[in-house]
């Protein structure tokens, strides 16, 4: 009975899993790095905060393409309902409102995609 009892616990298998999310590994991999190649724990630091730099310079690449992408569409939108108000005027002033319609219209959507696109953005 005691055979059998060993060969049971023998049979058994223990597994273990570790996992991180991150760029840099933990303090024992670190030091574990650091022993196998001296210089190495200072290599993957720098690595990582120029990785980080790059990502940032990035980013803010992006950021400022989107705020002037961002900002001639509304620019040239508001130009473009400016004019259009200006001829629904011209044409009320010249006695002609049904002439004033087609510019009123434009004005009026050219205002309300300045104000869709800033709340999508």
């Amino acid at each position: 009975m005691s055979s059998r009892r060993e060969n049971q616990i023998a049979q058994q298998q223990h597994s273990q899993s570790l996992m991180y999310i991150g760029s840099l590994p933990t303090s024992k991999e670190f030091s574990g790095y650091e022993q196998a190649l001296p210089g190495a724990a200072h290599r993957i630091l720098s690595m990582a905060e120029d990785e980080a730099e790059h990502r940032r310079k990035n980013e803010e690449k992006i950021v400022q393409h989107s705020i002037k992408k961002s900002g001639l569409g509304q620019i040239f939108a508001f130009i473009i309902a400016i004019v259009s108000m200006g001829l629904v005027f011209f044409s009320i002033l010249k006695g002609e409102p049904l002439a004033a319609i087609v510019p009123a219209i434009v004005a009026l959507s050219s205002l309300a995609a300045v104000f869709v696109g800033k709340k999508q953005g």
